[in-house]
């Protein structure tokens, strides 16, 4: 389930299935739905996304997806590029904290946000899609360019490490390392700290900042059938279905 807690100006949306966070179709469209209720409050400020347990999010539910038919991947996928798109342009100060190990989708709404806190012990982010058969999308793509360079994201995207908090932090992928005890305090005290800036001018230099080559319609629906075409492919899953979940 995804529960959205709000304090004051500060809206937590927390995704919580055990073991691993894993996001089917429905976990997407709640997520999505929570975010934009959050993002319609005018007395909303800051919107912090986290997992619940030792995962932020495993990414797409692969056990759940293998069992649907072309229309429902699609459609799960849409939809997890329209949360995307929606959190990259949120007028509000949107932060990952990233809680424990974020791949695949979950390291994809990580880059979403403007800031990244992740924990220092363990956990591992990824965009690791090349090592499991499965481009990966536009949008996307240019999110972590316009995030890391590109330089770093030819490392990211085309090495597809499972990277560690310090090696996630060189490249620039995550802004703060911090003990797990102090994660939620830590998150918290920053996004009080715009509690006194006006909504109006984090909305306009928001506005400004953001890469309008990301923005709108820049996933093309030939790019998401070439996508399921990938999925759909006898060498793609069986490697998927060779996926092995631990939730720890």
């Amino acid at each position: 389930m995804i529960k959205l807690d709000e304090i004051d100006d500060i809206s937590t949306i927390t995704i919580d299935k055990p073991k691993v966070n894993p996001l089917d179709t429905a976990m997407v469209l709640d997520l999505w739905y929570k975010f934009n209720s959050a993002e319609s409050n005018k007395n909303i400020k800051s919107i912090i996304i986290k997992g619940n347990g030792s995962f932020f999010s495993f990414g797409l539910d692969i056990p759940y997806l293998l069992k649907r038919n072309r229309d429902e991947v699609e459609s799960t996928v849409k939809a997890l590029l329209k949360l995307c798109q929606d959190i990259y342009s949120s007028s509000k100060i949107t932060i990952s904290s990233i809680n424990g190990h974020a791949t695949g989708a979950g390291c994809m709404i990580a880059i979403s946000t403007d800031y990244r806190f992740m924990v220092e012990e363990k956990a591992k982010i990824a965009l690791n899609e090349i090592n499991i058969g499965l481009p990966l999308f536009l949008s996307t793509t240019k999110m972590l360019k316009c995030l890391v360079g590109e330089n770093n994201a030819k490392k990211i995207l085309l090495g597809g490490e499972m990277m560690d908090s310090m090696t996630a932090t060189k490249l620039g992928l995550v802004d703060k390392v911090v003990k797990r005890e102090l994660l939620d305090e830590t998150v918290i005290d920053f996004a009080k700290s715009f509690s006194t800036k006006k909504s109006e001018v984090i909305k306009s230099m928001k506005d400004n900042l953001k890469s309008k080559s990301v923005i709108g319609d820049v996933d093309k629906d030939e790019d998401i059938n070439n996508f399921l075409d990938i999925f759909y492919s006898e060498e793609t899953q069986s490697i998927l279905k060779g996926i092995k979940i631990r939730g720890n």
